[in-house]
């Protein structure tokens, strides 16, 4: 076994090329190839990286060079592509959402395993510093007995992109940002306060510089009776806020820019003594220590901190949501 896995980037967007630009620092992964449709519009880009760019996937699986693949692609694609690279017996790192129904997470999955390889997911937010000191602070039961969690996170980063690519699709993108910003969130409650039992979510079109729905508010509640609130907008500048209260204290996470913006994350607690605390974490590449844990896992080097249940579950809060958008109702998850 190598100790570095060669990779190809499937999908060569707007964030298969962060990831290929993040993953000059790897210390495990080379990027050693490219699959791509649209030739023309990354040829550039390739060229001035020294890679080799294959125009279908079955032409990057079938390459003996390349032990895994990291998609980057709409997510309708994921499922088919997900299978078809463990069928080729390659690794897969997989942006999020990882699908769009628990059916298909649970095929993906049950794919992977059979064939002994680590499937990984784009949820970065657990590896930043700030986040996963309010995390530890909440499970160590630092805070107390969790009672709420609530967030909002919102960016306009699509605002003027134009109104048919897939990520203002309501059949690729359901229930406004929910698949660019909310799954990320969700991800984060559950790792925290367990599965989710219901939901209660709405949608809203309030301004015109998006075309489909801009406003999604969601209600938790946790099969433990933690109850959860959660909001992402589509048009406001970046926001970013994510606080969880107990009845010892809480905490309150806050930060200025999207991942790919080097800028510091705030974390602020209270508890007992009545003293605020803040304490500034400055900017980690979360998007490399998520990719780096993955193939260190891949590798047999160490293990990933995303359990199979945690990916199926969160595929499960994501259907439960888009299913209450349509009935305004409330929805039981899984």
């Amino acid at each position: 076994m190598t100790d570095r896995l060669r990779a190809a980037v499937v999908g060569l967007g707007w964030w298969g090329r962060h990831i290929t630009e993040t993953l000059d620092a790897s210390r495990l992964i080379d990027v050693v190839g490219v699959a791509e449709p649209d030739l023309d519009r990354v040829a550039a880009f390739a060229e001035s990286r020294g890679l080799h760019v294959d125009t279908n996937l079955s032409a990057t699986l079938e390459d003996p060079r390349i032990d895994a693949v990291i998609i980057a692609t709409p997510h309708l694609l994921h499922e088919e592509q997900v299978l078809a690279a463990a069928g080729a017996g390659k690794h897969v790192f997989c942006e999020k959402p990882l699908a769009l129904t628990a059916e298909a997470a649970r095929r993906m999955l049950a794919a992977c395993r059979s064939r002994g390889l680590v499937l990984g997911v784009g949820h970065e937010r657990r590896f930043e510093g700030a986040m996963e000191e309010a995390a530890r602070m909440t499970r160590s039961g630092q805070l107390g007995t969790l009672l709420l969690i609530e967030s909002n996170w919102s960016h306009n980063h699509f605002v003027g992109t134009t109104p048919s690519t897939w990520r203002q699709d309501p059949v690729q993108a359901p229930a406004g940002m929910l698949t660019a910003l909310g799954v990320h969130i969700t991800d984060l409650y559950q790792s925290v306060a367990g599965r989710v039992a219901e939901v209660d979510a709405r949608t809203s079109h309030r301004s015109s510089q998006f075309p489909a729905d801009d406003v999604l508010s969601v209600h938790f509640r946790f099969a433990s009776g933690v109850l959860g609130v959660m909001s992402n907008l589509a048009t406001t500048p970046f926001y970013g806020r994510l606080s969880v209260f107990g009845d010892q204290g809480w905490a309150e996470v806050t930060e200025t820019s999207n991942v790919d913006v080097p800028e510091p994350a705030r974390l602020s607690w209270r508890g007992m003594d009545e003293e605020i605390h803040t304490r500034s974490y400055p900017h980690q590449d979360s998007v490399l220590a998520n990719l780096e844990q993955w193939a260190s896992a891949a590798l047999g080097l160490g293990c990933y901190r995303f359990t199979a249940d945690e990916l199926v579950h969160n595929v499960e809060i994501l259907e439960a949501i888009v299913r209450s958008t349509e009935s305004g109702s409330v929805e039981k998850v899984g």
